[in-house]
């Protein structure tokens, strides 16, 4: 205002000044972000070099991942997405930003978007050293060998029992319900046993996989990281709730009230130990719930669909041979076939098969080949590494469980692999998924067959949320033929 009254300016005049002035700025951004910005260089197409707004749209609608896989099969391993983000698909870049001095590049604010109870947890911390101290406290229930040695197992073991008993009561299981409550029952066990939940046959605990696995929550979550007030307006439009609601938040404090949880949970250690508040390990336990259900659940449902396909039942044959080696329920965690099939899963159907954002440290750092500067966004994301590179995953698009029993290219293909993520933020629950697909698989097929229900006419489609993809339709439904005697 000071300046102003000195030049003797009149609020229209100075209207017409910056009006005057705009086309100038503009242009300068414009000439500046083309040809002048460090990341000028990094392929892609040239109008993503002005705006963001391409990558929101395209979170929001869903259609992220296959554009950005569009991008790399057109433009290479290092594609530009916006002015200030970068998505790359070699190995070296995929270990450079979560591996590169022990933790990685820092996670972003998108992080944010999954805080529980108020509380930053495992998931959301982005400080790297407030990661660590986290890990310690959560990693040796969730180590293989904590896993492998925990009563868990025989928790499981009976879940699965209990779901292949639901599936045959019916010539039409919707096995993309059950799994994600077969997922829910198992982590919880984790959790709270013996208070786990028992979502699998009919009861109470049910609604909590409705509230959970049918939610939408990519439009909501996009709208709160870049626009708050349009976010809240459209919940009141939408009529969107929040996911899990209050029944999960409600279910978590009355399992952590109990007194006498089993000494292998997950809880029983977190209060042992005293070092976080109550709020603090709700927001802990709500994570691991949400988390464990849809990553699992979504990646069994695409898994069991295509072993009950026609075209498989060669693989199934072979699958059920090795499972039906004698004392191989005992030593599921050192089959090679089972292993393979549960690989190639995972690589086709990862848990989160979308880019996982970190940031570039201060200073700027040189990542396949491109200088990308500090505070940029970089990513990778597993549906490309798991597919781009031919000369790695032949005949990428296909379930072929084979390839992973092959010595050659073992290598180049852990390299590039990144369901779990990579690094020291590499998923602290991927043993305790494992050992639920091991155990469910083994069940499933060395009782029954499976084939497409008559009915099943719900698209098994990949729909996008902001890390995890499930099935369009929402909806699996198998036929489970027990095996003879």
């Amino acid at each position: 205002m000071i300046i102003i009254t000195k030049l003797n300016l009149q609020p229209k005049r100075l209207m017409l000044i910056l009006f005057a002035c705009a086309p100038v700025l503009l242009a300068w951004t414009v000439l500046h972000r083309l040809v002048l910005s460090p990341v000028k260089g990094i392929p892609g197409p040239w109008y993503l070099k002005l705006t963001s707004l391409f990558v929101k749209y395209h979170e929001f609608h869903g259609t992220r991942r296959l554009w950005i896989h569009g991008l790399h099969l057109k433009y290479g391993t290092a594609v530009l997405l916006a002015p200030n983000e970068v998505s790359f698909a070699s190995a070296s870049a995929l270990k450079q930003i979560y591996s590169s001095g022990g933790s990685g590049f820092p996670k972003t604010d998108m992080y944010s978007l999954f805080k529980a109870h108020g509380h930053i947890n495992l998931f959301t911390a982005l400080d790297n050293k407030e990661h660590r101290e986290k890990r310690k406290q959560l990693s040796e229930r969730y180590s293989n060998t904590g896993i492998l040695r925990s009563p868990i197992l025989d928790v499981i073991k009976e879940r699965a029992e209990t779901f292949v008993t639901e599936c045959r009561k019916t010539n039409s299981a919707d096995v993309y319900f059950l799994l994600h409550g077969y997922a829910l029952d198992c982590v919880s066990a984790m959790l709270f046993h013996p208070y786990g939940t028992k979502s699998i046959e009919p009861g109470p605990h049910r609604e909590l996989v409705d509230l959970m696995s049918y939610y939408d929550a990519r439009k909501t979550l996009v709208l709160e990281r870049y626009s708050p007030a349009l976010q809240q307006a459209y919940q009141l439009v939408a009529h969107a709730p929040t996911k899990g609601g209050k029944s999960i938040e409600d279910y978590v404090l009355s399992s952590m009230a109990r007194t006498d949880h089993a000494d292998f949970s997950l809880i029983a250690r977190l209060l042992h130990q005293k070092k976080m508040s109550v709020d603090a390990i709700a927001s802990e336990c709500y994570d691991h719930i949400t988390a464990g259900i849809d990553t699992t659940g979504d990646t069994l449902c695409f898994l069991l669909w295509e072993l009950s396909q026609p075209n498989q039942q060669e693989r199934v044959r072979r699958l059920r041979e090795e499972l039906g080696q004698e004392n191989a329920e005992n030593s599921l965690d050192s089959l090679p076939y089972l292993d393979a099939v549960l690989q190639e899963a995972l690589r086709l159907w990862a848990p989160g098969m979308q880019s996982l954002p970190r940031l570039v440290p201060t200073g700027g750092r040189e990542i396949g080949g491109y200088f990308v500067p500090g505070g940029n966004t970089v990513s990778c994301q597993s549906y490309t590494t798991h597919r781009y590179d031919e000369g790695v995953f032949r005949n990428a698009d296909l379930f072929v469980p084979e390839r992973w029993l092959d010595p050659n290219g073992a290598f180049e293909r852990g390299q590039l692999f990144f369901a779990f993520g990579s690094g020291a933020r590499t998923c602290i629950g991927r043993h305790l998924a494992m050992a639920e697909m091991r155990a469910l698989v083994y069940v499933v097929y060395t009782q029954t067959s499976t084939e497409p229900a008559a009915d099943m006419v719900a698209s098994m489609e990949f729909d996008d949320q902001i890390i995890t993809t499930r099935p369009k339709g929402l909806c699996c439904k198998l036929n489970f033929v027990p095996l003879p005697e």
